[in-house]
């Protein structure tokens, strides 16, 4: 259950990256007060679509700074990252709510880990898994599917498109179709009841990265869920199969379609999860371990191929 939103909370984004191109309007849209370390004020000055929030933003010195004042907290940093700021963030009495990205580590037992210590906390939590918070998402979930499921996901990745080198390539730090991508509709189909892995792969040009991940799963019914993630596709595409439900999904991706074209699609599903973190008045820890048991279940099986996609 959801209570009332303090008006005027302090909330401090870190990462400069997705934390303000997505969290930051995001929180706008909110009736919170944003704080951001000095050092992010030449990308809100130089970049047209986040410049008219400004007024809205208390500068602070430094990232801890930012997490002295808090009383909720976004992470938007990498993996490791994210993982290394936990015995910090966690000793703060004052911040109560933490809102962090996915994956919420490198590997799903460091994950483990750092949600029990979340946990023990008592600080309240939500993950940025998305998928919920979509229409098409809160449509499955309303109706527990039972038959046979079908999800293909493709699209081409930014690091790809950009030939980049980073983290977003990496297996090892987080990144890839499987734990990167994949982790958000593993925590939408640990929630659907799938916690059973039949097989699972990956595929990639290069060792330590994961271009495609394939996957079987079902649940304690039998039913099955096929899942394919492609992020270096030349197709961009979004499909939901469930022939039991008469359901079928076709969109240009997972996020509908944006309100605003200056604002990144996301923005709209990033202000609902916010909201939710603000009002919120307990955390699904269930669900999140739910997540990192699938996670975990898949990682033990999946096999890595290099070379020819197929």
């Amino acid at each position: 259950m959801n209570g009332a939103m303090k008006a005027g909370m302090n909330v401090a984004i870190l990462g400069s990256g997705f934390g303000l191109y997505g969290y930051l309007p995001a929180l706008a849209a909110l009736p919170c007060r944003v704080l951001l370390p000095e050092r992010y004020r030449a990308v809100v000055a130089t970049r047209a679509e986040l410049s008219g929030f400004a007024a809205g933003i208390d500068w602070v010195a430094d990232e801890h700074a930012a997490i002295d004042r808090a009383q909720a907290l976004v992470i938007a940093r990498r993996p490791a990252d994210q993982a290394g700021l936990i015995a910090e963030i966690l000793r703060q009495d004052k911040l109560e709510r933490l809102l962090l990205e996915k994956p919420l580590a490198p590997t799903p037992a460091l994950a483990a880990q750092v949600q029990d210590q979340i946990e023990v906390s008592g600080k309240m939590l939500r993950m940025g898994y998305m998928f919920g918070f979509t229409d098409w998402g809160r449509d499955l979930m309303g109706r527990s599917p039972t038959g046979n499921l079908q999800i293909k996901w493709t699209f081409r990745a930014h690091h790809y498109k950009a030939n980049l080198s980073n983290w977003k390539r990496s297996s090892a730090e987080g990144g890839g179709a499987l734990r990167f991508y994949g982790i958000q509709l593993i925590s939408l189909l640990a929630d659907l009841g799938f916690d059973r892995v039949l097989a699972s792969g990956t595929v990639a040009a290069q060792p330590d990265e994961a271009e495609v991940w394939r996957a079987t799963l079902s649940n304690h019914q039998g039913a099955r869920c096929e899942v394919e993630v492609d992020s270096n596709s030349a197709q961009t595409e979004f499909l939901v199969r469930a022939p039991t439900l008469s359901l079928a999904i076709s969109l240009p991706d997972p996020f509908g379609e944006a309100s605003d074209a200056t604002q990144d699609r996301r923005v709209p599903i990033l202000s609902s999860l916010c909201r939710d973190l603000l009002t919120s008045e307990q955390t699904p820890h269930f669900s999140y371990r739910k997540t990192i048991a699938l996670w975990q279940a898949i990682e033990d099986v999946t096999v890595h191929r290099i070379g020819e996609r197929g």
